[in-house]
């Protein structure tokens, strides 16, 4: 009953249904008040207030939080969104006095460390990055075998990234390498950085009027630091989404096509079970067809590699969302050189995978198509039937289809 009453109230909030809400809340406080589960699940309302920006809500059951259960596991999370809230609602002197207490009152607490870098983060968010660094520090000076030291540092650098602070950035990544090297969690740390620069570029990408405006540049930072992870660190999970996000920069923001396709390609060949391994295989072909288009690589070289690298998609990860439109670029390539049977094979792929409304009708011409060429005339005839009905009633096509179908049903009778 417990749990179901924290959700209704949560569901209320969401909702922005206040007196639904404080009546839940109101009722979970007076039903469950010896229930050892109540902190928590006040907490987690608390959080939802927060989260939905009514933060003196939130502040009030943080406040009940810390009078009723002062020594409750949950009272320094209590605190600490404390300090978050204020942060938000920009009071300074409430966030001031919030810290002051965390400090205080939980200095002992083994989450303490953990606490005052989450209130760095806080900080960062709001661009307050002076306030963040001091948190940082603070963690970095008390806390120097902490786990959370070298993510310290790391925020200190993506201040540094926010500041346009560049040097400082790569004299920290020099840092976080030499004295973390043996941390399971460096590469994330130092891939969350490249994200930094890239998030910077996404950002301004189109904005004219900013000076900060250099998308490009910032995209070239990220690259450089995704290539560290690449070449200096020992190969981690970490590796192929750096492989990852290099080659979609490459291809997809700075239009090189051929570097995009260099870096899929190892993603494919050495981690061929990774996520995105199967998007990065439609990709190949996708962007060898871009190079093709912009006259980068003769057709006769390049269309074997496209053809190549499409049914890779089809045979490696049938299951994949990108199988289908592989299916599609196959059967498009086999009928453009009049090879019909293996034209048809792939259009019914598609029309078997691909999700309802995705081109069917289009699909469904050129299948008719293949199967009228093969001399297949019933199959023809019902799928030209299909594509009629599916067909808008304005496309200039289904008269065509309509003439030739009465000569198809003649010639089958």
């Amino acid at each position: 009953m417990i749990r179901a009453l924290k959700y209704i109230a949560k569901s209320n909030i969401a909702l922005g249904d206040e007196a639904a809400a404080e009546a839940a809340v109101k009722k979970l406080l007076s039903d469950f008040s010896t229930d050892k589960s109540l902190p928590a699940a006040v907490l987690g309302i608390a959080a939802t207030y927060r989260k939905s920006a009514r933060y003196q809500k939130a502040i009030e059951l943080y406040q009940y939080i810390l009078e009723q259960w002062p020594d409750d596991e949950v009272s320094i999370h209590a605190q600490k969104g404390i300090v978050n809230s204020n942060i938000a609602l920009g009071d300074e002197a409430a966030a001031e006095a919030a810290v002051n207490k965390l400090l205080t009152n939980f200095n002992d607490n083994p989450l303490i460390a953990r606490a005052v870098w989450d209130t760095g983060q806080y900080y960062r968010e709001s661009k307050k990055y002076e306030k963040a660094n001091e948190f940082d520090r603070y963690v970095i000076d008390h806390w120097p075998k902490s786990e959370y030291v070298m993510w310290a540092k790391m925020d200190m650098a993506k201040t540094d990234i926010g500041l346009g602070n560049d040097a400082a950035v790569e004299k920290t990544i020099d840092i976080l390498i030499a004295d973390f090297n043996d941390h399971p969690e460096l590469p994330t740390a130092i891939f969350i950085l490249g994200e930094e620069y890239y998030n910077k570029a996404f950002n301004t990408k189109g904005d004219t009027n900013s000076p900060d405006a250099r998308p490009e540049e910032y995209y070239r930072k990220a690259l450089a630091i995704w290539e560290r992870i690449i070449q200096k660190l020992p190969p981690s999970p970490t590796t192929p989404q750096a492989y990852w996000c290099s080659a979609v920069v490459y291809s997809q923001e700075l239009g090189e096509y051929q570097k995009g396709i260099e870096y899929y390609q190892n993603v494919v060949d050495t981690w061929p079970d990774y996520e995105y391994a199967w998007h990065a295989q439609f990709f190949i072909g996708m962007y060898y067809e871009k190079l093709r288009d912009s006259g980068g690589i003769p057709e006769s070289e390049v269309n074997p590699k496209i053809e190549q690298a499409y049914k890779a998609v089809v045979e490696k990860y049938p299951d994949s969302n990108s199988s289908p439109y592989a299916a599609l670029k196959l059967g498009q390539l086999n009928f453009n050189r009049g090879q019909w049977a293996d034209a048809a094979k792939y259009f019914e792929l598609f029309m078997e995978k691909a999700p309802e409304g995705q081109r069917r009708g289009d699909v469904l011409y050129d299948l008719g198509r293949a199967y009228e060429k093969m001399g297949e005339l019933d199959l023809a005839a019902e799928v030209y039937r299909t594509f009629i009905q599916m067909a808008d009633p304005t496309d200039a096509r289904i008269k065509t289809v309509k003439a030739g179908l009465e000569k198809l049903e003649g010639a089958t009778k």
